[in-house]
């Protein structure tokens, strides 16, 4: 397989240690006083820390990257305060994270950082000791591979399953109202809270939640699709997690926060995907919240920088759906056109081009291109086979084009 090495111009960003810097947005200020007072407390149990004091997550219950920060928060052992993003602190929390999105984590240095890949790079390179990345590159390289992937399409089962039935979006109303007052869902509403939450849900759902479904063609016509997709994809996680801790072993990488990111923000808490979860594969409810609450054991990865076999259906399903996903935005990205088709079955389906994907996949081709020639020949014996370096071949776009 050729690679053909890019300038740093058209990748942004290049090999492993300015990978550690990708897309990050670092905002060093003091916090405001006016922000939320701390809500819930984890602690390291008395284990030395890196930094001082506290980390703050900004974000909200039913987020799934919200939920992946926490669960990568939670592994590292570090002592954190969650705090919800709500009207109250919604200005300052985008004031100092420069963006809308959610989650936002505050360090102990009172730096603000979002997007939980470059997070969690910064964290990896922060606790050595408590990896959250492989460092042999076969392992580095799958992690890079099953992370992109479970965040870039996990998000067509989350969004479908919580918009698309009206009685799964009148059951999420409270907790979201409940949220957006600045409270967490067990504190309770009172009976107009109730009341209002029903009719703001709606307003959610019209204005937001079924326009990301239409966007990430995973709408109310592709419901059985996607119920399918998810059934057999989970069937195969279920036997996965059954021989294994995690996805690369005993130790937790990026992938294994999304994948517990997903279960405790939408699918064990929604009822609508939680009935699809109970009938597909229901063992992961409790590995899933296991990941979840789990601390790092100093584990080992797989011996010998080698892949579970229990792996091989997640590369598949990659291949065929998410990666199908990223040559089709990138040629539209390419061409101009703000939307992009392919075919996941039951014939054609529009989706949004997205110009963070092509982002992603400039970022994982550039660390396979910073590998040592012996490096890249390992990850394209084990990884070439399956299928899943095709899409980090094609070129990278100008960043004009993708930035």
């Amino acid at each position: 397989m050729q690679w053909r090495q890019p300038s740093v111009r058209m990748l942004g960003c290049h090999g492993g240690r300015q990978a550690q810097r990708w897309v990050v947005q670092v905002f060093k200020a003091v916090a405001p006083k006016e922000m939320m007072p701390v809500e819930h407390l984890r602690s390291d149990k008395g284990e030395t820390q890196v930094f001082e004091g506290q980390y703050v997550l900004w974000g909200g219950e039913h987020s799934l990257f919200t939920r992946k920060l926490q669960a990568m928060l939670n592994y590292l052992a570090v002592p954190y305060t969650f705090k919800l993003k709500s009207e109250a602190s919604q200005a300052a929390v985008e004031a100092r994270l420069g963006t809308h999105f959610i989650p936002g984590l505050e360090t102990p240095e009172g730096w603000f950082l979002h997007d939980t890949t470059p997070i969690g790079l910064m964290l990896n390179h922060k606790y050595p000791d408590r990896p959250l990345l492989p460092k042999t590159p076969v392992q580095k390289i799958a992690a890079h591979l099953l992370e992109d992937w479970a965040d870039e399409w996990f998000g067509r089962y989350a969004i479908n399953s919580r918009w698309c039935y009206p009685d799964n979006v009148a059951a999420i109303a409270e907790g979201f109202y409940a949220n957006r007052i600045g409270r967490f869902q067990a504190e309770g509403l009172s009976s107009d809270e109730k009341l209002a939450a029903a009719e703001l849900i709606q307003t959610i759902r019209d204005n937001f939640g079924l326009r990301a479904c239409h966007n990430r063609g995973c709408g109310p016509d592709q419901s059985a699709q996607v119920r399918r997709d998810f059934d057999s994809l989970m069937q195969d996680a279920a036997v996965h997690f059954s021989e294994q801790p995690y996805l690369l072993g005993g130790c937790a990488s990026l992938g294994d926060f999304t994948f517990a990111g997903l279960f405790k923000a939408h699918i064990a808490s929604d009822p609508e995907p939680r009935r699809w979860i109970e009938a597909s594969a229901p063992s992961l409810l409790r590995r899933m919240n296991e990941i979840f609450e789990s601390e790092s054991s100093r584990g080992e990865y797989w011996p010998g920088d080698a892949l579970p076999k229990t792996l091989t259906p997640f590369f598949h399903h990659m291949r065929d759906t998410y990666h199908e996903f990223l040559k089709a935005s990138r040629l539209a990205l390419a061409e101009g056109e703000k939307w992009c088709a392919l075919d996941l079955g039951d014939g054609p389906v529009s989706m949004r081009a997205l110009k963070y994907s092509e982002v992603s996949r400039r970022h994982i081709r550039a660390e396979i291109l910073a590998l040592s020639n012996s490096e890249r020949k390992a990850v394209e014996r084990a990884l070439e086979p399956l299928g899943v370096l095709d899409a980090y071949r094609l070129p990278a776009l100008p960043v004009a084009t993708a930035a």
